[in-house]
């Protein structure tokens, strides 16, 4: 496996940005303003970029199932953070919540590897 680490171009980063858009767009529609997701959007790409070094190091692991446990525990944990606010439903709810975020996760992560790296889905079953 090469382990150059990949440029990725301008337009192809702005592919990135589509899911964003779309959110954003659905809460100015439902008018529940967009002044706090947006800062949500500034506060994650810093996080983001604080941690690349450690998301590089998740990524080019020449194990999947580091990077599947990984993404694993980055699912549970959000779907419980998302319920964070509930007290008395949080149980009943952490399916639901897990499976939506699943989805929507699922979904943007083909969208990230195949529209933004442009990864081949047909290299990584080696790995597994």
């Amino acid at each position: 496996m090469d382990k150059s680490i990949q440029l990725i171009s301008i337009p192809n980063l702005l592919v990135a940005l589509l899911p964003v858009l779309v959110v954003l767009f659905v809460l100015w529609k439902w008018q529940q303003g967009i002044k706090t997701s947006v800062w949500a959007v500034v506060r994650m790409v810093i996080q983001l970029i604080l941690v690349g070094y450690v998301l590089t190091y998740i990524f080019e692991s020449d194990s999947s199932w580091i990077v599947i446990g990984v993404l694993a525990v980055m699912l549970f944990s959000s779907s419980w953070i998302a319920l964070r606010t509930l007290s008395d439903r949080r149980n009943e709810l952490f399916l639901k919540a897990l499976a939506s975020i699943v989805v929507g996760g699922v979904a943007v992560l083909i969208l990230i590897t195949q529209g933004v790296l442009m990864l081949d889905p047909w290299y990584l079953p080696q790995y597994l």
